[in-house]
């Protein structure tokens, strides 16, 4: 018979009277300092932490191209606004190869899809409403107006579909879920967390605003666009997020073709308009 408290696991195994762990904390989720490592997976390269960097500030010199701060505009320069977005997603996708996960490549798949079908209907939509105004920089952006009330409500109705596309929203994607198989831009964020994590999710909230600024460019409302903008982009995404069902995925260029198609009848509504 063994002693009373005794375990018959044997001393010092964890869980018994007096006993220690085998394997002492080793602080491996944590450095001297007390402050949280980077976590990396094992075989990523020195761009797995280098993305997230250039993704956030690929958003951020997007955001300074919008016409809030003085001298910054530009003919062309929502092209360049375009591309600099565009930029953050290239690192972003390849951070998520880098890994060789097979979620990371296909969150990567999927996202460049998304990205092909809502990026035309941007360009279009922003075209048209600088062939409507006179000037091809964002500060020359003429406000909605009888004049221009057919084209510009066609390139809103663009901006909002890719709004919905680039933002992963409803009914494009599901920000909340956690069904791997459905995931399409967190798929490409299931290898990261700590800060990496963070820096992807703040840029990608940037974005979201980026293209809620773009839209308010459009409003009739003065100074008082972008928060209109906002409001409205409160509603609507609440709304979907709420009673909205995600899409098929073989479904999505059906809805993101009616960004496209509106672009394009928003320069069409132009150029017959100049012509007439």
């Amino acid at each position: 018979m063994r002693p009373r408290g005794r375990s018959p696991l044997g001393p010092g195994r964890p869980g018994t009277p007096g006993g220690r762990s085998p394997t002492p904390p080793t602080g491996g989720e944590r450095s001297v300092s007390g402050r949280s490592k980077l976590r990396t997976p094992g075989g990523a390269s020195p761009l797995f932490l280098l993305a997230p960097v250039v993704s956030l500030l690929g958003v951020g010199l997007a955001a300074a191209l919008l016409p809030v701060l003085p001298g910054i505009s530009f003919a062309g320069d929502f092209l360049v606004l375009v591309y600099l977005l565009n930029l953050g997603r290239f690192f972003q996708v390849l951070a998520a190869l880098d890994t060789g996960s097979a979620f990371g490549g296909q969150g990567s798949y999927r996202e460049n899809l998304v990205a092909v079908l809502a990026e035309p209907g941007t360009v279009l939509a922003l075209g048209a409403a600088g062939l409507a105004s006179g000037g091809f920089s964002l500060a020359a952006f003429a406000p909605l107006s009888p004049q221009n009330a057919l084209v510009y409500t066609l390139a809103l109705v663009a901006l909002s579909l890719a709004l919905l596309a680039e933002g992963a929203r409803m009914p494009v994607d599901d920000p909340t879920t956690h069904l791997e198989l459905t995931m399409i831009h967190e798929a490409q964020l299931l290898d990261h967390s700590g800060p990496l994590l963070a820096l992807y999710e703040l840029s990608a909230g940037m974005k979201l605003l980026v293209y809620i600024g773009l839209i308010a460019l459009l409003l009739p409302f003065g100074g008082l666009s972008f928060p209109a903008a906002l409001l409205l982009a409160w509603l609507a995404l609440g709304y979907l997020e709420t009673y909205g069902v995600k899409l098929r995925y073989l479904r999505l260029p059906d809805l993101m073709s009616y960004s496209t198609l509106t672009g394009i009848l928003a320069v069409l509504g132009v150029v017959l308009r100049f012509r007439i």
